[in-house]
């Protein structure tokens, strides 16, 4: 069984077009804002002084892909984290790290809300062995959550929008 889980979330574009005013409205405002050291705009859940996604439909959907998630490879569910969004426009990356400590038993789930498998980058590991599955806007991916991961600077004229969590099993 591959390490990878990926689905299709088929509500996605209309998520985008519902939400992409209050992105560019909080991008204009934090254009390289996040919590790490890299270049993406990033807003979490419980950033207060960003204007919020539609985040109670995000979890509500999320928690559906993690229930059957769990229910196909046969994991408990301890908890989800917060959920945050990261759009990157041209030159912006995302730095190598990892989703907890590398003992945390959970999984780093990725959804590509706007993603151009012709012009963006999927999510990369620095262990060149593992790769990911071809990704598709839409897509949701699933890795181990202590994998080391990043996403090299978007060349594209057009921006990447990712939302992230981490789910914790017990």
């Amino acid at each position: 069984m591959s390490e990878f889980y990926k689905t299709k979330l088929d509500w996605t574009d209309e998520f985008v077009k519902n939400n992409i005013e209050i992105i560019e409205k909080n991008y204009s405002k934090f254009p390289d804002r996040n919590r790490w050291n890299c270049n993406v705009h990033a807003i979490h859940e419980d950033d207060s002084d960003a204007l919020p996604l539609d985040y109670s439909f995000l979890r509500k959907e999320y928690d559906k892909v993690v229930e059957e998630f769990c229910r196909e490879r046969g994991h408990e569910l301890k908890h989800i984290s917060i959920i945050w969004y990261n759009y990157y426009k041209t030159n912006q990356y995302q730095e190598p790290h990892r989703h907890g400590d590398p003992d945390t038993k959970g999984f780093t789930a990725v959804h590509y809300m706007i993603f151009d498998k012709d012009n963006h980058f999927e999510t990369r590991f620095a262990d060149k062995t593992r790769i990911s599955p071809t990704i598709e806007q839409g897509d949701i991916l699933l890795f181990p959550c202590n994998w080391l991961h990043y996403v090299p600077p978007n060349h594209a004229d057009s921006p990447r929008l990712t939302t992230a969590f981490t789910l914790v099993i017990k």
